[in-house]
């Protein structure tokens, strides 16, 4: 009898050793697939030697406006890459290698697209651009907006109808009086940034490449669209639009029109624009101090030999060490309630423009690039 077992247990012991040597080199592979899930392909392109800016967008009419601008010239070899649903566009603006991505409006699609290119391809840095909406009276339809930190501020707490600490009291909005309100009040919460080596930081505001900033300095003077129709000057704003440097970016799922609200999001928090899009990014590509991101995955693999079982953990580290920028052209007020197709299709047009200067200012030089 024991004979006869013995075959059987031996086979047993081959197929456990023989599985943990091809997950043992399925490692490097696999850290390599979730680093450039396309290897191959990513050779062609860029033949190990290229990198691209990220040019990141979240609407079809930001990305239509560039990508027919006639500034994005297509790359002869591979023009474009589909994956997860998104095309990824690659060619030149100016003369620098770009890859231009329209990853959605709601949050989790913008994190989830601005992760996939930098998975695909090789990013020195990311510039987001579209519209927003103004709730300060900073901004005027048309002004192009350059802020220097953002923040999640959909992300709350909300308090019980008997707490008074929330920030936001909706009893303050009562009519025709201020008093009690069975909602209570919320506060925003601060997003957990995981970096790799450190402890995780709790932020609310996250901050915008000071060095780029710097750079985006030289774009002040740039003459904006100020009508639809240039050569006959219709179809235009009621004021000349601009570039406006500072202020603070407000992101969530919320498509604000409430000019309480957005009232309320500028005195308290001093926001100047809102967007559902621009934190999603920042957050994706905050470096902190030159730090890493981390991402663990796990496989766990149970193979079940003789009562024994063996818990196998791949892990791999996504390094995301580049510089971003933030462009958003005012199309709407939220305060005042004022949009139209005109202020949308300039805020459009400004956004494309002040983004494809910043680009060239950039140009191939490396000395912008410290990370």
């Amino acid at each position: 009898m024991a004979l006869a077992i013995l075959p059987s247990k031996m086979l047993a012991v081959e197929l456990a050793v023989m599985v943990l040597v091809l997950l043992a080199m399925a490692q490097q592979s696999m850290q390599l697939s979730l680093r450039r899930p396309l290897p191959e392909v990513v050779k062609k392109i860029n033949g190990n030697t290229v990198s691209y800016l990220g040019i990141v967008v979240s609407s079809s009419a930001s990305e239509d406006a560039l990508l027919n601008s006639g500034f994005f010239v297509p790359s002869t070899h591979v023009p474009f890459i589909d994956l997860v649903g998104r095309r990824f566009n690659i060619g030149k603006i100016k003369g620098v290698h770009v890859v231009v991505v329209n990853v959605g409006g709601e949050i989790p699609n913008v994190v989830l697209g601005t992760q996939v290119l930098f998975d695909l391809l090789t990013i020195r840095g990311i510039i987001h651009f579209g519209s927003a909406g103004s709730v300060s009276d900073s901004l005027s339809l048309g002004d192009v907006a350059v802020p220097a930190s953002v923040a999640f501020t959909g992300n709350w707490e909300w308090k019980s109808n008997t707490s008074k600490r929330g920030k936001l009291k909706f009893g303050d909005f009562n009519l025709p009086q201020k008093g009690a309100n069975s909602l209570g009040s919320a506060d925003f919460q601060k997003v957990k940034l995981y970096t790799a080596g450190n402890p995780s930081q709790n932020l609310l505001w996250l901050p915008v490449d000071s060095d780029w900033l710097t750079v985006a300095s030289e774009l002040q003077g740039l003459k904006l669209q100020e009508c639809v129709d240039e050569t006959n000057e219709t179809n235009c704003l009621e004021n000349t639009p601009a570039i406006v440097f500072g202020g603070r970016g407000s992101t969530a799922d919320i498509y604000l029109k409430n000019a309480a609200y957005g009232e309320f999001l500028a005195n308290r928090l001093n926001v100047t624009f809102v967007d559902t899009a621009s934190a999603a990014v920042a957050l994706v590509r905050e470096k902190g101090k030159k730090e890493k991101l981390a991402v663990d995955f796990r496989i766990r693999h149970n193979l079940v030999t003789n009562g024994s079982c063996f818990d196998l953990h791949l892990q791999a580290s996504l390094t995301n060490e580049v510089p971003y920028i933030l462009f958003r052209a005012i199309s709407n007020s939220v305060i005042r309630g004022t949009s139209s197709s005109n202020s949308r299709y300039l805020a459009t047009a400004n956004s494309v423009k002040v983004a494809v200067k910043f680009i060239e200012l950039i140009g191939t030089s490396s000395s912008v690039f410290k990370y």
